[in-house]
């Protein structure tokens, strides 16, 4: 089919684009949409060649927002071609739908009302603001107003919304930082599954004994407070007194790129001095999902910052775990995630009182048994088999755009 006769999908990310996008947008693709991709950030933040097999196009701002100061005021500065171009190449499409995603939602307020208003607009919050705070005078002390508003503007004003937490997520959303939200009819949940593309075979011949020393992998977006700074190094000393080898792979790219390495070792630098803690360059996704298959176990820890999310959160790194084969060790206060990775039989539980005995727990486990799950989960927590339901909604969306 003739690119001039696909259907435009757009996906708008106010950050660096996730590989849940890329997922989703190669099966646009690969049904016969024409899709799109805008990144509010700089082309060096992201394999920009590896997400060209899931959009036809990919236009980057070359510009992305951190703390205000004199150095990012004169890069605005310097940047405003790039930006100009960025917003003049939305202008002259005609999207069939389009997908903005979080990020800032102050972007998504501004993009859908001077750009995109007149086009279907599906609202995806990747981290939704109103699960992080008990409160609107808590969000403030740490969030701006303007940020908080937009969030609100965005919810009341998108024609459907995708979600990826907690089927029932967006039933809380009035408790604490807004009051009579209005949100649209159309909903969508759809969680960051895992794609064939990337899934190796499992080995089945790995053994668990206790003459062995176990590895574990640790994949991940990295953000430190003293609450989570806390809890991982308390987990992680626990880790190698037990002699259980932890393999990091960690991003942290809302920092400027030539501080996030700075940023990720001011935290694991220390701790790696132990023998059993070992800091890895973080790899692309499908390079990484062969790196960690070697691995008996993989790591599923809970940030303590926002202890509200932690009802509702789940993340892609659930889908790499599986896809690389890995029974996935996992805290028990995530409470959606703890949820689904019991419903699939795929983990191992643990708490702040057991950790101390994790290893006794790991080796009295049936391992065959869990790759055996592994396998079966796979199959169903699939985003090929779960396409379907995003392709319709979107459909349903547009449609119902242009009979309004």
């Amino acid at each position: 089919m003739n690119l001039m006769n696909k259907k435009q999908i757009i996906f708008y990310s106010a950050s660096t684009p996730t590989i849940m996008i890329y997922k989703m947008g190669r099966l646009f693709k690969k049904n016969g949409y024409e899709t799109f991709l805008f990144a509010m950030c700089e082309k060096d933040r992201f394999d920009y060649d590896f997400y060209l097999e899931a959009f036809d196009n990919i236009i980057c701002s070359n510009f992305q927002f951190f703390k205000p100061n004199i150095k990012s005021l004169f890069h605005l500065i310097k940047k405003i071609p790039s930006l100009l171009k960025f917003t003049v190449s939305m202008k002259i499409l005609n999207p069939y739908a389009v997908i903005g995603i979080c990020g800032n939602n102050w972007q998504l307020r501004l993009v859908h009302k001077y750009i995109f208003k007149k086009h279907p607009f599906i609202y995806f919050p990747y981290d939704i603001i109103s699960h992080l705070y008990d409160s609107r005078e808590e969000a403030l002390k740490t969030t701006k107003k303007f940020e908080i508003e937009a969030e609100r503007y965005c919810f009341e004003n998108s024609d459907g919304i995708i979600h990826k937490g907690a089927p029932d997520e967006l039933d809380y959303i009035n408790e604490r930082i807004h009051r009579d939200l209005k949100l649209p009819k159309r909903q969508l949940n759809f969680l960051p599954y895992c794609s064939k593309e990337f899934s190796v075979p499992i080995d089945k011949n790995k053994k668990l004994n206790q003459n062995k020393e176990l590895h574990v992998a640790y994949v991940g977006f990295f953000y430190s407070n003293d609450k989570t700074a806390q809890k991982f190094s308390n987990f992680f000393k626990d880790l190698s007194e037990q002699k259980i080898h932890v393999h990091f792979y960690i991003l942290a790219d809302h920092i400027p790129k030539d501080k996030e390495r700075e940023f990720i070792l001011s935290f694991f630098g220390p701790i790696t001095q132990s023998e059993y803690l070992h800091l890895h360059k973080s790899m692309g996704p499908r390079e990484i999902v062969k790196e960690i298959a070697k691995y008996d176990l993989s790591l599923w820890l809970s940030h303590e910052q926002f202890l509200n999310e932690l009802k509702f959160c789940t993340g892609h790194k659930i889908a790499s775990y599986l896809e690389a084969g890995l029974p996935i060790l996992h805290d028990d206060s995530s409470l959606f995630a703890n949820k689904l990775l019991k419903d699939y039989g795929v983990g191992i539980n643990f708490n702040e009182k057991n950790q101390k005995i994790l290893k006794n727990k790991i080796f009295q486990i049936d391992y065959k048994k869990l790759l055996r799950k592994i396998e079966k989960a796979r199959l169903e927590f699939d985003m090929d088999e779960n396409f379907p339901r995003l392709k319709e909604f979107i459909e349903r969306v547009a449609k119902s755009k242009k009979t309004q």
